[in-house]
């Protein structure tokens, strides 16, 4: 069974471990002014930090659209017999919500797990990182059959012993 891993930039997760992991990392937008980026994709961790020191304007986030999620949960669809999206917490962002959105929009394909991780940046990162290597264990998506959802704070809690 395939399951894939999905998270959002703010996992911090560096570009060899995506790799290494096959996650698929979904970019929150950037806004400095005018300008609007996705995170590490149209605009660098180093970029990002020289306009944060020297820029005359601080940036703005916003969440992915519904749409951007539904775009790749339909492309890892065809990969996949199950989908796990853990993003950080909903208390924090509307991130969340978009991939609940963007999963109604997908309509019928295999089955997608969203998960609020109620959390952020590292720490969403180690509980991608576990999920992942849950996945590849055989694991299974649904949280009625002892899988990954089920298992969540299982996750988060293994990190902090």
């Amino acid at each position: 069974m395939t399951i894939k891993i999905v998270t959002d930039s703010t996992a911090d997760l560096p570009d060899t471990l995506t790799d290494e992991l096959d996650l698929t990392v979904v970019p929150e937008y950037l806004r400095f002014g005018d300008e609007v980026f996705r995170d590490r994709v149209d605009i660098s961790e180093d970029d990002f930090y020289q306009r944060l020191l020297n820029g005359p304007v601080h940036p703005k986030t916003a969440q992915p659209t519904p749409q951007d999620f539904a775009s790749i949960y339909n492309k890892l669809s065809n990969e996949a017999d199950g989908i796990i999206s853990i993003h950080l917490s909903s208390k924090l962002s509307g991130t969340y919500g978009s991939a609940v959105m963007g999963k109604k929009i997908m309509g019928k394909g295999c089955p997608i797990e969203i998960v609020d991780s109620q959390t952020v940046s590292i720490a969403l990162g180690l509980v991608v990182v576990r999920a992942a290597k849950m996945a590849r264990s055989g694991m299974s998506p649904t949280p009625d059959s002892g899988g990954i959802g089920s298992n969540y704070y299982q996750c988060t809690y293994a990190y902090s012993l």
